[in-house]
This record gives C-alpha cells, sequence and structure tokens, in this order.
C-alpha cells in the first residue's frame, strides 16, 4: 500500500502532520494522494525545482479546490465576479506584469516605509490586554495585526479593516483545500467571498475617480485608465487583483503568529532565550516559518513531459509541493527536527520559491519580528493555559490555530 492511500491531510495529519511528511521522505518521497488528485512531493530538492521552473510546471491549478464545489456554493459565486484576474494562477510575461504593482508595494523601502505603523498597531494591541492577565492570542492579536497592516498598504480604510478581516478569511476557505462541517459553512463562505469583492469593487471605483498613494490606486492606473465608467470585465480584472494581494497579505501572517507563539511557550527555554536576548527575534522568525511552515501545500501542474524524483511523468501531471516537509527534510537542514531560534537562517520555502516567490514575504516577516520582540518585552511571563485543546484551521494554505489562549 502506498502512504499515498494512508494520506489525509485534513483529517489524521492535519493536527500533527511532521511524523507522517518524516516517513515519507525516508520511504516514499513522492506518492501519489487520491484525496488531492495529484502527486505529493515532499523532498527540499524537488520542491525547489519545480517551484523556480515556471515554464515547465505551471501555476495554473494553485487555487484548485481538493473536490468539486456543490451547486449551491457554485450559485453563490456567481454572484460576484469570476476569478480573472489573479496573477497566483498565472505564468511568465502575463504574471510578472500583473504582480507587478503587489511587488512595488512591498519593496525593502515601502516595509521600512510602514515600520512606525506596525510598531504603533503592535503596542496598541498589547496595550489592549496586557493588564488582563490573559488573552484568546489569535483574536486579541494575531488576527488583527497583520489585517491592519496590510488594509493600510492597500487602500482600505481603517473602519473597513475588521469586516475586510472577517470576509477575506472566511473567502480563504473558497480558494484551496479546506475541510467544511457542512454545506452551510461552504454557503457562508462563499457569500464571505462575494462580500470581499463588492467591498474590493467599491474601492475600485473611488480610486478610479480619486487616486491616492496606495496598491488599488496602483492597479487601476496600469490596468484601465482613464475616467470613464468602468467596464465589468475591468472591474472584475481589478477586483481580482487587488484580492490577490489583500488576502494573502494577512492570513499567511496571522499563522505565522499563532504558530510561533504555540512554538516558543511549548518549548519554554526557547522563549526565556528570546527574552533574554530580543536581537534575536528575526532569527526566530525564520526559525517559526521553517519549523512550523504554515502554507503547506503549494499545487502545480507539469506543461510538458518531466522527471520528478526519479519517475517520468506526461504533460498535465498535478503535483503538490509540500512546503512543510520540505522545510524539515534532513538533506536541507542539520538537526532539521529540532526548534532551535539561535539556528542561523539557511534557505527555506515558506514563502515560496521563483517567479511566484511571494512579494509580501518581507512585510511578514517585519510583522513577526517585531511582534516577538515586543511581547517578549512587555510579557516575559507569558505562557500557555494548562490543558486547552489547539485546533487548527481546517485547510493548508494558512494552517495556525484557531484559537490560543495565554496568560502571564
Amino acid at each position: 500500500m502506498s502512504l499515498g492511500d494512508l494520506y489525509e491531510p485534513l483529517q489524521e495529519h492535519h493536527a500533527d502532520p511532521y511524523p507522517f511528511y518524516e516517513r515519507a521522505r525516508q520511504e516514499e518521497p513522492l506518492f501519489f494522494s487520491p484525496v488531492m488528485g495529484a502527486w505529493v512531493v515532499t523532498k527540499m530538492a524537488d520542491v525547489r525545482r519545480i517551484l523556480r521552473d515556471g515554464s515547465r510546471f505551471s501555476s495554473a491549478n494553485t487555487l484548485r479546490p481538493y473536490s468539486p464545489f456543490p451547486p449551491a456554493l457554485l450559485a453563490e459565486l456567481e454572484k460576484g465576479f469570476p476569478n480573472r484576474g489573479s496573477y497566483i494562477t498565472m505564468d511568465g510575461e502575463e504574471h510578472r506584469r500583473r504582480r507587478a504593482p503587489a511587488a512595488a508595494a512591498l519593496t525593502p523601502e515601502r516595509v521600512d516605509a510602514i515600520e512606525p505603523y506596525i510598531l504603533e498597531r503592535a503596542s496598541r494591541l498589547i496595550d489592549g490586554f496586557a493588564k488582563d492577565g490573559g488573552v484568546e492570542f489569535m483574536a486579541g492579536y494575531a488576527n488583527r495585526l497583520p489585517v491592519d497592516v496590510i488594509a493600510r498598504l492597500v487602500g482600505f480604510a481603517e473602519q473597513d479593516a475588521t469586516a475586510f478581516g472577517d470576509d477575506s478569511r472566511a473567502a480563504a476557505a473558497v480558494s484551496m483545500g479546506h475541510r467544511f462541517s457542512s454545506e452551510e459553512e461552504q454557503v457562508a463562505c462563499a457569500r464571505a467571498w462575494v462580500r470581499f469583492q463588492r467591498l474590493i469593487e467599491r474601492y475600485v471605483v473611488e480610486r478610479r475617480a480619486a487616486p491616492r498613494d496606495d496598491v488599488i490606486s496602483s492597479y487601476v492606473a496600469a490596468f484601465a485608465p482613464g475616467d470613464g465608467p468602468l467596464s465589468f470585465e475591468e472591474t472584475a480584472e481589478l477586483v481580482g487583483l487587488v484580492l490577490s494581494i489583500a488576502l494573502p497579505g494577512h492570513i499567511t501572517t496571522s499563522a505565522l503568529l499563532g504558530n510561533g507563539l504555540l512554538r516558543l511557550l511549548s518549548q519554554p527555554e526557547q522563549w526565556r532565550l528570546l527574552c533574554e536576548r530580543p536581537d534575536l527575534a528575526p532569527n526566530a522568525a525564520e526559525e517559526i516559518a521553517r519549523y512550523d511552515t504554515p502554507t503547506h501545500i503549494f499545487l502545480r501542474v507539469s506543461t510538458a513531459d518531466a522527471e520528478v524524483g526519479g519517475r517520468d511523468f506526461p504533460a498535465g501531471t498535478e503535483f503538490a509541493l509540500c512546503l512543510a516537509s520540505a522545510n524539515r527534510d534532513e538533506d536541507a537542514f542539520e538537526r532539521a527536527e529540532t526548534f532551535d531560534i539561535t539556528r542561523t537562517p539557511h534557505a527555506n520555502v515558506v514563502f515560496g520559491q521563483g517567479p511566484h516567490y511571494c512579494p509580501g514575504a518581507g512585510l511578514a516577516r517585519r510583522q513577526v519580528e517585531i511582534s516577538l520582540r515586543l511581547l517578549a518585552e512587555r510579557l516575559p511571563g507569558l505562557r500557555l493555559v494548562p490543558d486547552q485543546r489547539i485546533e487548527y484551521r481546517g485547510t493548508l494554505d494558512h494552517r495556525g490555530p484557531l484559537a490560543l489562549r495565554l496568560e502571564w
């Protein structure tokens, strides 16, 4: 029996998939998963090669659901815009052209410029619960800071940030493999997707009339110049483009923060070390990303005959690149299964690699670094509430705790 017949990424192997991934790297580093309908790639060398080779391995299937959507969900999605502008599923020159405004907004210089806001917002959130002796960290911090930061950068008003965060988190479930509890939940997520699209549409129309220095205005100027009414096709494209940066711009960072605090406080000696040496925050952020990678799977499809893991595959073969496994590959990292915030940073694939490397990687890292440093300085007595059961979001594209109760 192949390991693929045992692999249940959203069920048995969701809460702690790492023992299974370790077994796979040793016994069957490339296996077919009927659940995902794709060959799962677990070794770093194979994952890197596929990510770098955008001409032979396309991202066209990146947002493909693992199972077909039911009619009720499709009916809700039809009330919004078709997915036309998302550069996440594009390749080559078209991908580069559509990604360019997002990349320009997320340069190191832009990240430096928004750092004072990150610091101010993070401090204010901590102020809000520092005297309480406890907090549900995801709701009180991890799900809020990244939303506020990306909303400001993209161009959403502060009063829309909460709706933006809530609806985009729910909408993310529609975009990739997700474990739904019921068809009602699926429909609710589809409605959130449409609301999120409509929110973006309102901003697109406003920026068409009155541009500002933000990502939305940049996309309007680049892809729908002029001052007349936008066509349906133009609006659909712009909504997709803005969604491509607004949604990924916070869900991964939220998961990183949740995974990071859970990991650090589960190994108190690492937390104490960070409190003693806040200068280790950048190292800690990178080690968290490597060790508890929030984005577990990237889908790719071959555009020509290709060799992967010593086997030949025809064009049209789908691959599920397991980033979480690659980042613990014993052939890529010494003591790969050891969490160590003093580890010298070494190239990992938490934010992908190659042409689709996440343009927001620097922004995500900066938020995690600032958060770790502030929390270590202000709440060194942080600890996990005993005996809590940690449940994870039922998805693979931003795997992090649903709730995380802390006390001090």
